[in-house]
């Protein structure tokens, strides 16, 4: 009985993807329109972090604030969609432009966060971290760089064929290890995103995982593996919350920008403008979105 229960359901999940699909296909032009429009307003983006949803805005330390306020573009890319009809639209590319700033010298941010299923059926967004030049002040406290820098001796140790797990017994795993317990996570600057790994789940593992998933659909077996817990995030991961600021971006204050900005900013906007936004935030393509997200993935546990 529970077999055409099962059927339905990855039905739904495939038709809500080509949606997805279809949907950023058909608005990605107007996206970027919309981001060269905003290029002539001055403090668009910091007007629209300082309006961001939860997810995002109890992320933000007081010390994260000067540097947010040098941003000047925000870019969402579903970077491994093929066309309207193929490829995985639950994994995306942030970039985040900034304008000179005594913080860092990087002009632009990016981060890929890669859509994958594990071997035991759990879904959800895994990254790589990424290097942040500072210029004096590292807002993360040093999380990032020690992350990047495990990232790399791992890299290492697999070129030369050891196992991934021989990294536990090196110097950069313990420092890490150790960094990460005795920080409050409640005080990581947001800025520690960039260094978000989220559980080791290969491009391998993934393809495999999801087509032994769509063999073994229906029965009580696949419910029961689906209602397991999550399994714990690896010690070493410095931004726990990783996934869940990544989508709110994504899904949230990305599609939503100039709802936020109108908040804050409503008499220098039209009628017409503002009749838009509030008509198209809510119960509109973000909030299919995180259904989207919900149905085809339970979130992480969080530390």
């Amino acid at each position: 009985m529970y077999d055409a229960l099962a059927r339905i359901e990855e039905q739904l999940a495939d038709i809500e993807l080509e949606c997805l699909r279809r949907t950023y296909t058909a608005t990605r032009p107007k996206l970027l329109e919309r981001a060269a429009a905003i290029k002539t307003i001055p403090d668009f983006w910091p007007i629209v972090i300082d309006e961001a949803p939860p997810e995002i805005d109890q992320r933000i330390q007081p010390r994260d604030v000067s540097a947010l306020s040098c941003v000047i573009g925000i870019d969402v890319e579903r970077f491994e969609i093929e066309g309207a009809e193929h490829g995985e639209p639950r994994s995306i590319k942030l970039t985040f432009t900034f304008k000179l700033n005594e913080w860092f010298e990087d002009e632009k941010i990016e981060k890929k966060f890669y859509w994958r299923t594990s071997k035991d059926g759990r879904s959800g967004l895994v990254s790589e971290p990424v290097v942040i030049h500072w210029k004096e002040r590292d807002l993360t406290e040093g999380l990032l760089d020690m992350a990047v820098k495990l990232w790399e001796k791992e890299q290492e140790l697999d070129r030369n064929g050891h196992n991934r797990d021989d990294v536990k017994s090196t110097d950069d795993y313990k420092a890490l290890v150790e960094k990460v317990e005795h920080t409050p996570q409640d005080a990581i600057s947001i800025f520690a995103l960039f260094g978000f790994r989220g559980h080791h789940i290969s491009a391998k593992e993934s393809e495999e995982a999801i087509a032994r998933n769509r063999r073994m659909v229906g029965g009580l077996d696949h419910w029961k593996e689906l209602d397991e817990e999550p399994a714990p995030l690896p010690d070493t991961e410095i931004y726990p919350h990783g996934e869940e600021v990544a989508v709110a971006f994504s899904e949230d204050l990305y599609p939503g920008a100039t709802q936020y900005f109108s908040t804050l900013k409503p008499d220098s906007l039209s009628s017409d403008l503002l009749t838009s936004c509030s008509c198209s935030k809510g119960a509109g393509r973000e909030g299919f979105r995180r259904r989207a997200h919900r149905r085809l993935g339970k979130p992480r546990e969080q530390r």
